[in-house]
């Protein structure tokens, strides 16, 4: 008896050249779709370095409202020849979609958490190409979740180190030109989430690339996903996503009877300096 052996995803090695080449040959487009959101990012950090934090919050809050709107303009990018404006036109036409299936993707990822954990790391590499699904293949919500599930099923370990080891790369170029770049603006915070956001130029696109060639990688492993109707356990994900609100509304509401009943609990004291608590936050170095 012969036995098949199992197709290997594509190396790290490979993953970072390939993605690394398609970055550059759609540099250009890239750099401006990622630019529109990095821009309004950019002006709430230079009015929060001269100006009251209030002020900043509304260019910033704009700027995370296009940049959730670029991921999918992005891909469209990397996907052919469109260029910055087309690419946007197209997420914008597809905004309704796109919103339910991420917040269809989080609430059920956030449901997998409230189940001790493991389950919502599961769910969250399962369901980590279901928006290149979305933009490419044109499944949407729970659908595109199953077909995500299906290309990773029988090689979740090799994409969850691959995730890793770019998460990784990714922290070290940030926490090394976070430490210069908050060394030059004096330790400031919004000096150090302006330096963040420049970087985001960069690696946002990049990181698009990245997944992108690697879910290509899996598609070619698995090429009769693609044109097979997604099975799987559609009513345990929506199950998930149920307890995902629940368990967010619970949390919630815990929160409100905290602040109402034990105040001081949640106020952090004054007589601690902020350095105490500085390992604990996820901005830049200061």
């Amino acid at each position: 008896m012969v036995v098949k052996k199992q197709a290997k995803v594509i190396s790290i090695r490979d993953l970072f050249r390939e993605s690394w080449s398609l970055y550059r040959e759609r540099v250009g487009t890239l750099t401006k779709i990622i630019l529109l959101p990095v821009a309004f990012l950019v002006a709430g950090d230079l009015l929060g370095l001269f100006a009251p934090s209030g002020l900043a919050s509304l260019p910033a809050f704009i700027g995370t409202i296009i940049s959730l709107l670029s991921y999918l303009a992005l891909i469209f990018a990397l996907r052919g020849s469109v260029q910055f404006g087309e690419a946007y036109r197209m997420a914008w036409k597809k905004i309704w979609s796109y919103g339910w299936l991420t917040v269809l993707s989080g609430f059920v990822t956030l449901g997998g958490f409230f189940m001790l954990v493991i389950p919502g790391i599961v769910f969250s590499i399962w369901f980590m190409f279901a928006i290149y699904i979305f933009a490419i293949e044109g499944d949407k919500g729970v659908n595109a979740l199953l077909k995500s599930r299906e290309y990773v099923r029988g090689y979740w370990w090799p994409v969850f180190g691959r995730q890793i080891v770019f998460v990784l790369a990714v922290l070290v170029v940030v926490l090394v030109l976070g430490s210069i770049g908050s060394a030059l603006t004096g330790g400031d915070e919004a000096g150090s989430n302006l330096v963040g956001d420049l970087l985001a130029l960069v690696i946002a696109p990049l990181a698009i690339a990245y997944f992108y060639v690697l879910y290509g990688s899996l598609k070619s492993l698995k090429p009769e996903v693609a044109s097979q109707p997604p099975a799987g356990p559609r009513g345990f994900f929506y199950f998930s996503a149920v307890l995902g609100v629940l368990g967010l509304i619970a949390l919630m509401v815990l929160f409100l009877i905290g602040a109402l009943f034990f105040p001081g609990a949640l106020e952090q004291p004054s007589t601690l300096p902020l350095s105490d608590f500085s390992p604990y936050q996820l901005d830049l170095p200061q």
